[in-house]
């Protein structure tokens, strides 16, 4: 008799348990951790005809980039790549999330190993952006994105053909002119140091324009006043091109 009293107490508690087990778990109380994927920002949408992309020697620390900057930084704060391997002359069509509220500037662009804009060949401003849709169209046109016609469109025309081609005349005979300045530059021996090559591909420190440019008081004609201190990046960029090889 007790021994039938003692189990219908202990089926009695058991009951009581899985009661209140129940009930834990309907009322939500066992927690369930979950995950979210963030769509944060808009989406920027390139769309031009381009040439040049793989001409950036490898391991020179140069991408060519859509890249979103903001007011107070000159590093990207987001970027994408051009795909490599396209055709010269290839139509693109590519698209870049995350382009968040402190991006205020987006660029077409090259940048360096430490995402800073050496060359800008197409860029949207803050007020183009504000009043943009939730894909911001970048219709940037045809566009040679090679390293030697980024260094003549944006160096040698903006800052040297004014002396050296742009009238029909250049100083020392040197025309930096775009279709003339490859081959009146590369392994052309200087007129000033008549022993040293204006650029000699492979030996930047070997090469006049590397002095002229860097070297103040180097040779008799220095141009390091040319370029600001903003502008810095610009030499590097000239140096690179000598030292990994001076293609055209």
């Amino acid at each position: 008799m007790k021994e039938e009293f003692m189990r219908k107490i202990v089926l009695f508690l058991a009951l009581c348990f899985f009661i209140l087990g129940f009930s834990s778990c309907d009322e939500g109380r066992i927690e369930v951790k979950r995950s979210t994927i963030s769509n944060e920002g808009r989406i920027a949408r390139l769309i031009a005809n381009v040439s040049g992309v793989d001409n950036w020697p490898s391991g020179s620390g140069y991408s060519v980039v859509i890249a979103g900057y903001g007011d107070d930084s000159q590093y990207a704060i987001v970027t994408r790549s051009l795909p490599m391997g396209l055709e010269e002359g290839a139509d693109i069509d590519i698209t870049m999330s995350g382009v968040t509220d402190d991006v205020t500037s987006l660029r077409l662009c090259i940048i360096n190993r430490l995402r800073e804009c050496v060359a800008t060949f197409y860029e949207l401003g803050s007020d183009e952006l504000s009043s943009a849709s939730d894909t911001i169209r970048m219709e940037a046109g045809t566009v040679n994105l090679g390293m030697y016609s980024t260094i003549q469109n944006q160096i040698f025309d903006t800052k040297c053909i004014s002396c050296h081609g742009s009238t029909g005349s250049a100083a020392r005979g040197l025309f930096l002119t775009d279709g003339e300045s490859y081959n009146a530059l590369v392994n052309q021996y200087s007129r000033v140091e008549t022993d040293m090559l204006l650029v000699s591909p492979g030996n930047v420190s070997e090469s006049f324009l590397y002095n002229v440019l860097n070297e103040e008081g180097a040779t008799s004609m220095s141009h390091i006043d040319l370029f600001s201190e903003d502008e810095q990046l610009q030499i590097t960029l000239i140096d690179d091109w000598i030292e990994y090889g001076a293609d055209e």
